[in-house]
C-alpha cells in the first residue's frame, strides 16, 4: 500500500506520494533518457540545415578574416557541434518538461499551474535570446575584435601586416557558447516570477536589491561580452535589466 504525506496546509486532495530513494532514482533515469532521446532527435532534424547556420556564422567575420581547420575531423567536429547545439534548441520544450514531470509530485496544485506556464514562455524566451545574440551582439562583438587595431598595422606598401586567420573550430565554440548563455540570461523574467509565486523571492525583495541585481547583470555582460567596447556590454546588459523588471512587474501583477 503506497503511503501519502500531506503537504502542511494543503487540501486532502493535493496528498503527495511518498517515493523512496530507488524510485527518486528510477525517476530520474527515466527524465534522462527521455531528455536525451529528444536531443537526439534534434540533432537529427539539424543536420539538414547546420550547414547553412555554419556559413551565416562565418558570414559574421567576413570578409575581414578567414577560417582554417588544423586538425582532419575539424570541419567534422564543428559542424556536429553546431548540430548539438540547434539540437538543443529544437529539443529544449521536451527537456524543460522532464525536468518539470520530475520536480512535479513534490509540488501543490497551484504550483504545478505555474510550473506548466512556465514551459511555453521558457522555449519561446531562449529562441528570441539567441535571436538577439546572432542579430545584435555578434556582429558588434565580432567586427569590434577582428578590427581592433586593423587601421593602424600597415605596412609602408599599405598591405596590412596583422591578418585575421581564425581557426574554425574555435570561432564557432565560442559564438554558440555566447549565444546559449545570452538565450539563457533571456530566462530571467520567468525564473523571478516562478521564484515570486512560490514565495521564494518577492517584488519588495527585488526592490530593495535592485542596485545588487544591477551590478551582478553588469558584471555577467562583461563577462559574456569579452570586448573592451562599452556600447556592446549595454547591449547585453540593459536586455538583461529590462527583463528583470519585467519579471518583478509580472510577479507583482499576478
Amino acid at each position: 500500500m503506497t503511503e501519502t504525506i500531506a503537504a502542511p496546509g494543503a487540501a486532502p486532495d493535493e496528498a503527495l506520494p511518498a517515493m523512496s530513494l530507488m524510485d527518486h532514482l528510477r525517476e530520474l533515469r527515466t527524465r534522462i533518457i527521455y531528455a536525451l532521446v529528444a536531443l537526439g532527435l534534434g540533432m537529427v532534424l539539424s543536420f539538414w540545415f547546420s550547414a547553412r547556420v555554419m556559413d551565416g556564422l562565418m558570414g559574421i567575420c567576413q570578409p575581414d578574416c578567414t577560417f582554417q581547420a588544423i586538425e582532419p575531423l575539424e570541419r567534422v567536429t564543428t559542424w556536429f557541434r553546431i548540430s548539438l547545439v540547434l539540437g538543443l534548441v529544437v529539443a529544449s520544450p521536451v527537456i524543460l518538461y522532464q525536468v518539470v514531470a520530475f520536480v512535479l509530485p513534490a509540488l501543490h496544485r497551484h504550483e504545478r499551474r505555474y510550473l506548466f506556464l512556465f514551459l511555453p514562455g521558457a522555449g519561446l524566451l531562449f529562441a528570441v535570446g539567441m535571436a538577439f545574440g546572432y542579430f545584435l551582439v555578434l556582429p558588434r562583438t565580432i567586427g569590434f575584435l577582428v578590427g581592433f587595431l586593423a587601421g593602424e598595422s600597415l605596412s609602408p606598401g599599405g598591405e596590412q601586416l596583422i591578418k585575421t586567420q581564425l581557426r574554425i573550430s574555435t570561432y564557432v565554440s565560442f559564438l554558440t557558447n555566447l549565444l546559449l548563455v545570452i538565450g539563457l540570461a533571456f530566462q530571467t523574467p520567468l525564473v523571478v516570477f516562478l521564484l515570486s509565486k512560490l514565495g521564494i523571492l518577492t517584488p519588495r525583495v527585488m526592490s530593495r536589491y535592485r542596485r545588487h541585481a544591477m551590478l551582478v547583470m553588469a558584471v555577467l555582460a562583461a563577462v559574456l561580452t569579452p570586448t573592451p567596447d562599452p556600447f556592446t556590454m549595454f547591449m547585453v546588459m540593459v536586455p538583461m535589466y529590462i527583463l528583470y523588471e519585467a519579471g518583478g512587474l509580472l510577479a507583482r501583477v499576478l
